[in-house]
């Protein structure tokens, strides 16, 4: 059923390069994965300018008795030198004193404040994890505002190839992790990005392109996140062209609005990127616009890149899932809950889980 289904999408191969030869290793897959990235550069993302980063991060304060008592809170600047100029935003940091070296959640967050009602800080601390969050406002803001300010200050834009918000949300979780690696009292080999929505959209195109992160977990991430376009319901390039969105990515992305069957990728193209480190989508019921069965079958697109290592990707029964459902079996990961759009305590247990199991 689910093969029968990708089939009538016709998506574009991902494993058969620009000059038509057919990705069968893992070497060939290296100058696919070249080819992959140049592509949604130019379609989607937009490029990054050539900043040069240098970051470091300083300290600013530390509770030692948060939550509880049981936790070590961390107030800390974020501090980048660029072919631009100077920019700098704030992180906070939550770690969990029963554990010596926790693994960590890089949480793109929509609040300024470590504690919303998206994120159940104590929750992740009592299960063994670290938590730090970042507020993508404090980069770009997801305004009308014409890049004039934030990161898109730094270097001149044109309208077709050039970054929009998406990349430079990401590229800030790229900086924060610039900064989490050099530290001795975290597991720098364990951080996974998480983001929700929009930012779900950006954690995975930063984890799909960092390497360095061991899981990138993506809630509710819709069009232009892990639902595929071609046969998708609910949100299209189209509905991306109006509000802040329309900053979201570069101006060649919007240029196939209407023509999605036109894209010369689609998004199981940004998920095989991630291969073949540990993927986690998930998806509600209800959540008609982000269209649930489009973000599981492209997990299950993806799951060719996996295979090329050896590994299993997203491993399910052959039919759609009907919520509540958790595959967690392999280096893809899914959900299927019950609700409406939404990032829950339920979707953070199920993350947690996955973690435990596959200690990624």
């Amino acid at each position: 059923m689910i093969k029968e289904e990708l089939e009538q999408r016709n998506l574009p191969k991902l494993l058969v390069s620009e000059n038509g030869t057919k990705i069968e290793n893992i070497t060939q897959w290296e100058g696919r994965r070249k080819e992959i990235k140049e592509i949604l550069d130019n379609f989607l993302i937009g490029i990054v300018p050539p900043l040069k980063p240098k970051t470091r991060g300083k300290i600013e304060r530390t509770d030692e008795n948060a939550v509880a008592g049981k936790a070590i809170y961390h107030f800390v600047d974020i501090e980048i030198n660029t072919t631009g100029g100077f920019f700098q935003f704030p992180v906070h940091m939550m770690l969990p004193k029963k554990k010596k070296k926790p693994p960590i959640f890089l949480y793109l967050s929509f609040e300024p404040n470590l504690f919303n009602e998206f994120c159940p800080v104590e929750e992740i601390i009592d299960h063994g994890y670290g938590i730090v969050s970042m507020f993508y406002q404090d980069i770009a803001p997801d305004t009308d505002n014409r890049f004039l300010s934030g990161v898109a200050r730094l270097y001149t834009r044109n309208t077709f190839d050039s970054w929009g918000t998406i990349g430079m949300w990401a590229w800030a979780g790229s900086r924060v992790m610039d900064y989490l690696e050099k530290l001795d009292f975290i597991d720098t080999h364990r951080i996974a990005i998480v983001g929700h929505s929009r930012l779900g959209k950006t954690a995975l195109w930063c984890g799909a392109t960092d390497h360095r992160f061991s899981m990138v977990i993506s809630n509710d991430s819709g069009g232009a996140g892990t639902a595929l376009f071609r046969g998708k319901k609910g949100e299209m390039i189209v509905n991306l062209k109006h509000g802040s969105s329309k900053y979201w990515y570069c101006g060649n992305f919007l240029d196939y609005a209407k023509n999605e069957r036109e894209l010369p990728f689609d998004q199981h193209f940004v998920m095989a990127l991630v291969a073949p480190r540990n993927l986690y989508v998930s998806s509600a019921k209800e959540d008609v616009w982000a269209d649930p069965q489009s973000e599981f079958l492209g997990a299950m697109a993806a799951n060719e890149a996996y295979e090329l290592f050896g590994l299993e990707g997203l491993v399910t029964p052959d039919e759609f899932p009907k919520a509540p459902a958790v595959f967690h079996v392999g280096q893809i990961g899914y959900h299927l809950r019950p609700g409406t759009h939404y990032l829950s305590r339920y979707d953070w247990e199920r993350f947690i889980e996955y973690r435990d199991l596959h200690k990624c």
